[in-house]
């Protein structure tokens, strides 16, 4: 049998995964900050060409969770990328 939810329970759920992954990058940045140890550029690099690739389908289908998880995504990431550069 298939998961049924209703609408809004699932936009709930889907607003909270948003939240779980998108902020993951907050304990590496502050990990970053505090001992100069960083994440390896590639994976930032890969992470926002393809969170920058997802954005724009999300733009494209007008999906606002997307759109808003992609963000914060690009945000968090160029964040860490800052630490690693400068």
């Amino acid at each position: 049998e298939i998961l049924m939810l209703n609408k809004n329970t699932s936009e709930i759920m889907g607003w909270i995964g948003l939240g779980c992954l998108q902020f993951n990058s907050v304990p590496a940045i502050v990990s970053s900050l505090e001992t100069g140890e960083t994440t390896p550029i590639g994976t930032i690099v890969l992470t926002i060409i393809g969170l920058s690739l997802y954005l724009v389908r999300s733009l494209a289908t007008n999906d606002t969770l997307y759109t808003v998880g992609n963000v914060i995504g690009l945000v968090g990431n160029g964040i860490l990328l800052a630490t690693i550069l400068l």
